[in-house]
């Protein structure tokens, strides 16, 4: 068996692409592009002949972000027609852009060209009719006035000639939208310019137009900061009234609150700021009294603990902090020490002692009265502390809730004066607005002017004769290319080994190139063609032949294929062909081979290889010659013929008989290989007959002829019989073609140097 190839690169029929494989497509089917083509070209001829002509004429205007500052610099105007920011300048170039084209600018171009449809219509309507009607088959325009017929000719009535059709088209004009139609808005990069232009099929109102629409976009936009300074002045002058009353009601309501509360000749703030520094100060106070009340209360309680111990008074230590207490006590000490001295040498009785002891008695009063005043002087200081205390905590709280009062009040006086101060503020700020708006009212100072003016084009601007060509041709060639491939795409035949064997599902055998007459030769002859690998045996079409037989008789080494039964599913598919050229190979390998021409509807084998064809097959079946005289030898080396014979009646009916049964077996004894020639089985039945008497059946496909259904139905056809197709031959495949010859040209080309080779071997 032969390698199995591989598609063809770039197949269609396989869904696959390359650059071959399209320039072959548009090879082929060349003549669909080059029809295609040619219509576009004619089709862009008569558009390009038969559209108007469209002429553009451009102004330019310069929109400059800010008007002049006539006023100066703290005057701001009311309607700004600059704009700060460079996002916000976009967005301010852009809503101008629109506003050029909107409809307040068309609308405005129609009244200052006078061009208002039923305006137009009843001054036309006024005209005298019968001086109009006289003339208005020659020219409809000859009778009105020269001012009207240039505005009837803006708005592209001037070609009717009935007088009521004008009127009655008049009516119906929406002059604005005529306008709006034709303007175009193109920004001068990088700069503050735009570009007005206008459309027209005629120049001079195509420049009329462009420099209206000029005119009329500096007046609305002059328009809309005047309207809205007006408005703004009438608004502003009703509120300056409405906050003059409100800042006077404001000021009496702060001033009777004031006056409410004395807080006329000192301000809220000062007396909040009094009361606050008096209650720091009494809280300050009140602290420091309630710490000395603390550290008295503490002594206090310790003397009245040492009391109720026992303790001696003068040995606590305010009396020990005393002076008098002390020298009380010294005093004491010394009229003891001289009481004791005196007791020693005196009686009890004795003046000086006695006078000694009165004087101990009063020392000793003395310094019990000065503990009892200093434990009294304790008690009362602690008793004037508690009521200082009191005082100070009474003057707190009162002083306190006087603070609270005045934070209350705090929030209607600051309240009262900030509705004051806003009034007041906003009184000022609106007042000086309308003061400003009141100058702004009277100046017209426009942020847009005309830069240039838009004159009369001299040439049109459409059509463009060789942009339109140029689309023409783009066309044709697209339309040319698509419909090569979609025509391609359709063709269901049968072109490459694929299809024969995943879509028909048979063995794939070879090919048989396009047999074609060399140079200095014409046509060739239909014998020729069939011996064509006995004229060029060194030919691809001779090495495709043997590579066939090679795979024939490999296919089944152990049990060969004796009888072969070559076909078509269709006539002039060059089965006939096939089997003469694959007999001659099968008998220059060596084996004795016949080959039987069973055609018997159109034989020619006897043609090919002229010779007689007076007895054949039927005079052999029908008994009427002997097998021995129908053989013919022919002049190649094994190969001998057996004709057609007579054509008989019922060609079916007798290679159905016992007896071609009988010669058939004959056959088999005398010959390795018999090949025989049939009609086409997808016409007739006589090839359905012969396949269920032979071993196989070689199944001839035409490339790029032979319809994939109608291979398939053969197919069908010999199996539905009991027939056993071995595979199928590729037949008139045109090895210059880019999308499937290139691939077996290189494959066939390669193996014919091993040709000569393999031929000797077999």
């Amino acid at each position: 068996m032969t390698p199995q190839p591989l598609s063809p690169p770039g197949s269609l029929a396989t869904g696959e692409l390359d650059l071959r494989a399209i320039v072959g497509v548009l090879l082929r089917r060349r003549w669909i592009g080059v029809g295609a083509l040619v219509v576009s070209l004619i089709g862009g001829v008569i558009v390009t002949v038969r559209a108007p002509r469209i002429y553009q004429a451009t102004a330019r205007v310069l929109i400059e972000k800010h008007a002049p500052q006539v006023l100066s610099a703290d005057v701001r105007e009311v309607y700004d027609l600059g704009t700060q920011g460079y996002w916000a300048a976009q967005e301010y170039y852009a809503t101008q852009y629109r506003i050029i084209q909107s409809g307040s600018v068309a609308q405005k171009v129609v009244e200052l060209l006078g061009i208002s449809g039923p305006a137009l219509a009843s001054a036309l309507r006024a005209l005298p009719e019968e001086s109009l009607e006289a003339r208005v088959a020659v020219d409809p325009l000859s009778e009105i006035p020269p001012p009207l017929q240039d505005k009837l000719r803006l708005v592209g009535l001037d070609g009717l000639r009935d007088r009521k059709a004008m009127i009655e088209a008049l009516e119906n004009l929406n002059a604005g939208a005529f306008v709006l139609g034709r303007i175009s808005v193109e920004p001068v990069r990088d700069t503050q310019l735009a570009d007005i232009t206008v459309t027209d099929t005629d120049p001079k109102r195509a420049a009329l137009l462009a420099n209206t629409v000029t005119d009329a976009y500096m007046e609305v936009n002059l328009d809309q900061k005047i309207e809205f300074t007006r408005s703004a002045v009438d608004w502003r002058s009703d509120q300056v009234t409405e906050l003059k009353a409100r800042l006077r009601d404001s000021e009496l309501a702060f001033y009777q609150f004031r006056k409410d509360n004395n807080v006329i000749s000192v301000s809220l703030e000062d007396r909040q700021s009094m009361v606050s520094q008096t209650l720091s100060d009494l809280n300050r106070s009140l602290s420091e009294v309630r710490a000395h009340r603390l550290a008295v209360e503490s002594r206090r309680a310790q003397l009245q603990r040492a009391h109720a111990a026992g303790m001696a008074p003068d040995m606590l230590a305010e009396a020990l902090e005393n002076p008098l207490i002390q020298q009380l006590k010294a005093a004491y000490s010394t009229l003891g020490q001289e009481e004791a001295e005196l007791s020693l040498r005196y009686t009890e009785s004795h003046p000086k002692l006695i006078a000694v002891r009165r004087k101990m008695d009063l020392v000793s009063k003395n310094l019990q009265a000065e503990i009892d005043k200093m434990l009294g002087s304790v008690d009362e200081q602690y008793a004037t502390l508690r009521d200082n205390e009191r005082r100070l905590r009474e003057a707190v709280e009162e002083v306190t809730t006087e603070a609270l009062e005045l934070n209350r009040k705090e929030i209607d006086y600051n309240r009262l004066k900030r509705e004051v101060d806003n009034n007041r503020e906003l009184y000022d700020l609106v007042l000086k607005r309308q003061k400003e708006a009141d100058l702004t009212q009277m100046l017209k100072v426009n942020n847009v002017r005309r830069l240039e003016a838009a004159v009369a084009p001299s040439a049109p601007i459409s059509p463009r004769v060789r942009v339109n060509m140029l689309l023409a041709l783009a066309v044709g060639l697209l339309l040319g290319i698509g419909l090569a491939f979609i025509v391609d795409l359709l063709d269901n035949t049968v072109k490459i080994q694929e299809q024969v064997e995943t879509v028909l599902g048979l063995p794939f055998l070879g090919i048989v190139p396009t047999i074609r007459a060399t140079k200095g030769q014409g046509g060739l002859a239909l014998g020729d063609r069939d011996r064509f690998i006995l004229l060029h045996p060194h030919s691809s079409v001779a090495e495709c032949c043997r590579t066939i037989r090679t795979n024939l008789m490999f296919m089944s080494p152990d049990d060969p294929l004796a009888a072969l039964l070559v076909t078509s599913s269709g006539p002039q598919e060059g089965k006939s062909t096939t089997v003469v050229n694959l007999a001659i190979t099968m008998a220059q390998s060596g084996k004795r081979t016949l080959l039987i021409d069973t055609d018997m509807r159109r034989p020619r084998l006897h043609h090919t290889f002229g010779v007689a064809n007076e007895v054949g097959v039927s005079n052999v079946i029908l008994g009427e010659a002997p097998l021995e005289r129908a053989l013919q030898s022919s002049s190649v080396a094994n190969l001998d013929l057996l004709t057609c014979g007579p054509i008989p009646p019922n060609p079916a009916e007798l290679l159905h008989t016992e007896s071609f049964q009988a010669v058939l077996a004959q056959l088999r004894q005398r010959y390795d290989r018999l090949l025989f020639d049939s009609p086409p089985v997808g016409v007739l039945s006589d090839a359905l007959v012969l396949g269920t008497m032979v071993d196989g059946v070689v199944l001839v496909v035409h490339a790029g002829k032979t319809s994939l259904p109608a291979a398939a139905q053969a197919r069908r056809r010999v199996e539905d019989v009991g027939g056993r197709i071995v595979g199928a031959v590729l037949n008139n495949v045109d090895l210059d073609d880019r999308r499937t010859g290139q691939y077996y040209q290189y494959y066939y080309y390669h193996q014919s140097s091993y040709g000569e080779e393999a031929t000797s071997r077999l």
